[in-house]
């Protein structure tokens, strides 16, 4: 038995020995951030935490086929702005992906060669431009009214892809939240959806809670969202993305 406990303490001496080994591999050293912006030049804007960029690193296996390389994915604020400064140096593929807009790179969507080359040390920028499925504008933008109900105005505009038939409209929500989290909403004050038609397109949508604002004293912050779905009958445009929401900007109102 003691020589028994003999081995298991030369075992784990050995382990030991191998775990202190010095890692000498050069540790995440760069930061890569930036701003998806419209077709207008707007941010664009998103879900909070949305994982709406696609990045692959090709550097660190170039020249070996016999290396898989994932795809990683790098989280969206919802005012269209991204800043990641725990990452390793070397040249990536970008490629906005499955988000409210139009697939950025649709030829080459799932091929290895989608996505822009982008050389990432340092602190590196990268901004993208894409088109959202619709744009959402404020007509009247959030107010108080009379007995503490808040009340908005918005109108939309669908954005053909070319080749694409037009999205068909789904329904929309007004999103009234306590925090600038404006994605998580009180479900209290506006329960039920809006359904939304192709029809309404251009014309001013006017949202109103269904009872007064809870909390006086404090700042709300309000955005409308409207999200589209594959149009009837059109199996083809049912592209990556399709079903996110569409947003306004974020408005921030104070309750007397």
């Amino acid at each position: 038995m003691k020589r028994a406990n003999n081995y298991i303490v030369i075992i784990l001496g050995c382990l030991l020995a191998a775990s202190c080994e010095i890692d000498n591999y050069e540790g995440s050293n760069a930061t890569i951030q930036g701003t998806m912006f419209d077709h207008h030049g707007q941010p664009l804007q998103v879900k909070h935490g949305s994982e709406y960029i696609r990045m692959k690193e090709i550097s660190w296996a170039k020249g070996d086929p016999e290396i898989f390389v994932g795809n990683q994915m790098l989280k969206v604020q919802q005012d269209g702005t991204y800043l990641h400064n725990k990452w390793f140096s070397g040249e990536y593929r970008m490629l906005p992906y499955s988000g409210n807009f139009f697939p950025y790179d649709d030829e080459k969507l799932d091929l290895d060669d989608a996505g822009e080359l982008v050389q990432i040390s340092g602190i590196t920028t990268k901004d993208f431009t894409v088109t959202p499925y619709l744009t959402i504008e404020w007509v009247k933008k959030p107010t108080v009214i009379a007995d503490n109900y808040l009340e908005c105005s918005v109108r939309f505009t669908r954005n053909q892809k070319a080749g694409y038939e037009m999205p068909d409209l789904r329904e929309s929500y007004l999103r009234i939240s306590r925090s600038v989290n404006a994605s998580a909403f009180d479900d209290q004050l506006f329960p039920t959806r809006l359904v939304v038609t192709n029809d309404m397109e251009g014309q001013e949508i006017t949202y109103r809670t269904v009872i007064p604002l809870k909390y006086t004293g404090i700042d709300y912050w309000v955005r409308v969202s409207i999200n589209c779905q594959t149009a009837s009958g059109k199996p083809e445009t049912n592209y990556p993305g399709m079903g996110a929401e569409n947003f306004t900007t974020i408005e921030k109102i104070h309750v007397p």
